[in-house]
């Protein structure tokens, strides 16, 4: 109905515009402004739709941002692993679809090429074992319960846990993919990969417990903005 308006509405200023002495100059500026203000406040609504829809969200698909094949898939090529945004990074040259890491028996990072695409697929658990989040060939589900807060864009995602501890942060950019995160047993046990600062410069670190060390210290900086709620897709 309220597209029949403003076409109605349209119409009527068109002939307004070529028939000035048909319908009053007044009438036709009002038949216009009208339409400018309608298009104003449908946008607007339909912004907000789509930003509830957004917030809402607990799931998605990681894409590469260009939507290109990053890699050759005619050629033999090794997807790259990077710890965080440090520079640091490894070419993974085992099989295709084996892990790059085992975290624990029932938990795996595994990066990969399908099509000429960078895949990832891995669990994050929490002290008690429970599953915060989890990829599957890029593409993600978050355990609304057991997350404080998320946010994302089509490239990148980054998931605090109950205590709002960043344990997820992964990004897909250009032939790489930067990762940081912190993963747990049903008994505690942990095992962190990320990015560290040192007077020589920013490298990556694979930190894991023991009874010397039984807390992951680990400290995933952000790359977004929070509460998603105020800055859903802003990076900092």
């Amino acid at each position: 109905m309220k597209y029949l308006l403003i076409v109605i509405m349209a119409i009527i200023a068109i002939i307004g515009w070529l028939k000035p002495r048909v319908i009053p100059s007044w009438l036709t500026i009002a038949m216009v402004f009208l339409i400018i203000l309608g298009a104003i406040i449908q946008f607007v609504i339909q912004r907000k739709e789509y930003m509830d829809k957004e917030i809402s969200k607990y799931a998605g698909k990681l894409e590469n941002k260009s939507k290109t094949i990053l890699l050759d898939p005619q050629e033999k090529q090794y997807p790259q692993f990077e710890f965080g945004d440090s520079g640091a990074i490894l070419d993974y040259r085992g099989p295709e679809g084996s892990p790059l890491f085992k975290i624990f028996e029932d938990n795996c990072l595994t990066i990969w090429t399908e099509n000429g695409n960078l895949k990832i697929s891995t669990i994050i658990r929490n002290k008690k074992g429970e599953v915060v989040a989890e990829l599957l060939a890029n593409e993600w589900k978050i355990k609304k319960e057991k997350a404080f807060d998320r946010n994302f864009t089509k490239d990148a995602l980054e998931v605090k846990d109950e205590t709002g501890d960043i344990v997820l942060q992964i990004r897909v950019k250009d032939n790489r993919v930067q990762f940081q995160g912190k993963f747990y047993d049903g008994n505690g046990q942990g095992i962190a990969f990320g990015k560290i600062d040192t007077p020589q410069g920013a490298g990556g670190i694979i930190e894991i417990t023991c009874p010397d060390h039984p807390i992951l210290e680990l400290k995933i900086k952000p790359i977004f903005k929070y509460p998603s709620e105020m800055h859903l897709g802003k990076l900092l």
